[in-house]
């Protein structure tokens, strides 16, 4: 079929009428070629043609025949749909259908962030460092101007998850399994990502932790008294004057990390629902009207409401960030062991689900922490 395209074009002609049945004959022999793939593909496959749901929950019950554990990978990639019921077979789910219902509920999806998932191997994250121009006379000189790039190195720490399902589940059809299974790996590693992202507590000892533990192991120092712009750039973790902050101070902790000359990218507070509760009765200036958050933002930027922040301990705290400088990302394949036996005797299957994450601040001077005068923070086993 090429060469009869290259001799049409070469002589600028039509094509001759044996050229047009040669042509129509390669088409038709293509077409075959083509519904063959279709069919080896499983496009007959019955197995194929079921939903996603459901063909993970019949390689769910293959999976749990003979009765001991067994482990498999979920892989970066889109599910593929074999021809065999051999439970060694790809699983068919991906990490994107854990990752998907999981990223709604991250600071990163409130921002307009989205979270990295399959990543391969210890690759370097790259911060982001300034250029500065000049201005130069005609014929002076301009000097080179570097653009820095401050290398951090990931420290993926392995998250678990356990999963009990009844085996009366898995042999029920519509793919009620997968959606409990999904469900409820997706809502753990949220949660724990989450308690992480914004711990203030000084009992994590691993280096799966968020910008704000450093921050509230630094002195506070009282707003009053940053008035200067080297105090600004000095400070990082501030002291309200009172148990709610003023729409003064909250402005504050915007102002704080950009004299530290980082770039309004993605910025979001951090607060729980008590204080954003007080801030929404607590007017801007002495003559009310507006109020300090209103609509979920405060002087349009969004507020994320989490009881994390302040969660085992006795003060209250809101945060405030640039949140593209901190990564949160998933490393290599997702680990699911598959348990018959250990919950036999309750007629049940335990799911584990391993994966690997890591948390980077690029730039710590991108965060800052208010602390309310006399806060008593929202104790621990409450969060979002």
């Amino acid at each position: 079929m090429r060469s009869i395209a290259d001799a049409v074009e070469k002589d600028k002609r039509e094509m001759t009428a044996e050229e047009k049945a040669e042509v129509e004959t390669l088409k038709r022999e293509l077409a075959v070629v083509d519904l063959r793939i279709q069919a080896e593909a499983g496009g007959n496959n019955p197995q194929a043609q079921r939903s996603q749901a459901a063909q993970f929950d019949a390689w769910l019950r293959e999976a749990c025949m003979g009765g001991q554990q067994r482990e498999f990978q979920v892989r970066n990639r889109e599910a593929v749909t074999t021809g065999t019921t051999n439970a060694d077979a790809t699983i068919p789910v991906t990490i994107e259908d854990f990752m998907a219902p999981l990223e709604q509920g991250l600071i990163l999806d409130l921002v307009g962030l989205r979270l990295q998932t399959g990543l391969v191997g210890s690759y370097m994250i790259p911060g982001i460092g300034a250029v500065t121009a000049q201005v130069a006379g005609e014929a002076e000189t301009v000097a080179e101007s570097a653009i820095t790039f401050e290398k951090l190195q990931p420290n993926p720490k392995r998250v678990a998850i356990r999963v009990k399902i009844s085996n009366q589940l898995i042999n029920q059809s519509a793919g009620k399994a997968y959606a409990a299974i999904v469900e409820q790996v997706s809502e753990g590693i949220r949660r724990l990502l989450n308690e992480r992202m914004f711990a203030t507590r000084q009992n994590i000892s691993d280096a799966l932790i968020g910008p704000f533990k450093a921050l509230a192991a630094a002195s506070a120092v009282p707003a009053a008294n940053i008035r200067t712009l080297a105090q600004k750039r000095a400070a990082k973790h501030i002291l309200f004057a009172g148990e709610t902050p003023t729409y003064k101070e909250i402005m504050l902790l915007r102002t704080i990390a950009l004299t530290k000359g980082v770039r309004n990218l993605n910025g979001a507070y951090v607060m729980d629902s008590a204080t954003a509760g007080e801030l929404r009765c607590t007017p801007k200036g002495a003559g009310g009207g507006r109020m300090v958050l209103e609509d979920g933002m405060i002087d349009g930027i969004p507020v994320y409401e989490t009881n994390y922040i302040n969660e085992g301990g006795n003060k209250s705290y809101i945060g405030f960030g640039y949140w593209r400088y901190e990564a949160l990302g998933q490393f290599g394949d997702v680990r699911m062991i598959v348990d018959p036996y250990t919950g036999a005797a309750e007629d049940c299957v335990i799911i584990t689900v391993n994966a690997d994450w890591s948390m980077t601040t690029l730039r710590p001077e991108a965060f800052t922490l208010g602390e309310c005068a006399g806060g008593s923070g929202s104790g621990s086993g409450s969060g979002n």
